[in-house]
């Protein structure tokens, strides 16, 4: 049965099988109903509940932007639906592309 027990961001995260930082972006950007008691997050188990409950629809990771940046797939990454901004995707294929050109030697004669 679900009461409106009050939780740590903590045992919030436990229950919903997040991390702690999770519950304070859920908090803030009003998505779980909480409160920020001095430097402490609070929310309930019937908000965690509500929140699992909700009907809409979730949000694909690499749709959109995320603090001004533009996101994509990462080519380093073997797990699916990892994403990672523009800024590094250019620095990793750089670096693959790097790797990749050392180890070939060059003929340089000419005819």
């Amino acid at each position: 049965m679900v009461s409106a027990k009050p939780l740590t961001a903590q045992q919030a995260a436990e229950l919903l099988i997040v991390s702690p930082r999770t519950i304070y972006r859920l908090i803030d950007s009003g998505e779980l109903a909480g409160k920020k008691v001095g430097n402490k997050y609070r929310t309930t188990d019937a908000a965690c509940i509500a929140y699992l409950n909700d009907p809409r629809d979730p949000v694909n990771a690499s749709a959109g932007e995320h603090k001004g940046e533009v996101l994509c797939q990462s080519p380093s990454e073997a797990v699916c639906g990892t994403v990672i901004s523009l800024r590094r995707q250019e620095k990793e294929l750089g670096d693959l592309l790097a790797r990749g050109t050392k180890s070939r030697h060059r003929n340089c004669t000419t005819n």
